[in-house]
């Protein structure tokens, strides 16, 4: 686990390595942040990183689709997260309203949607909030305790998910201005 943010070089080189979320410049940056403001000065970045995907559910309950939404820190190493060592947890379910075929391209169901997806998220997360501007006492893995702020960082989707996140247009690309 990483408690601060770090850039690390090849020696031979000099050439920037990428390894964990907190050798990115995004975290280099926030840290820099936090290091400013006086109030926050000397505590830990703590980036929370988010992934939902739909599962379907055989369960006769007439909601077959459920979107779980998944939560783990940022400051864990990449080999971690992946090993599934406790650095994942679930958070809840996205609420996601079924209709008709009908009324599935209506635009005010699928502002609804929109709507609903991302008020989900807000009331998932409500209670981060305080601690993304002043910073709360945590005790850590290694049995010490930080200060920590908390930042909102990735979010792992795919594509439908990143359409409903960025509120574009399907068939657009949802890291920028382009269509595809």
């Amino acid at each position: 686990m990483d408690f601060r943010a770090y850039r690390e070089f090849e020696t031979a080189t000099d050439k920037r390595q990428f390894h964990d979320l907190m050798s990115a410049d995004w975290a280099w940056e926030q840290s820099d942040l936090i290091a400013e403001d006086v109030s926050t000065h000397g505590s830990a970045f703590v980036p929370i990183v988010l992934g939902s995907d739909k599962t379907t559910v055989s369960v006769a309950t007439g909601q077959n689709d459920f979107y779980p939404l998944y939560l783990s820190v940022g400051n864990v190493h990449n080999n971690v997260r992946r090993a599934h060592r406790n650095a994942l947890v679930l958070v809840g379910f996205l609420a996601m309203p079924k209709t008709t075929q009908e009324h599935a391209s209506n635009v005010d169901f699928r502002s609804f949607k929109r709507q609903l997806f991302h008020t989900s998220l807000s009331g998932i997360l409500q209670s981060l909030k305080p601690g993304m501007t002043t910073p709360e006492v945590v005790r850590f893995g290694d049995g010490h305790y930080r200060r920590v702020i908390y930042g909102l960082g990735p979010y792992i989707a795919d594509y439908e998910e990143q359409v409903l996140l960025s509120c574009i247009v399907r068939n657009w690309c949802p890291n920028s201005w382009s269509h595809s």
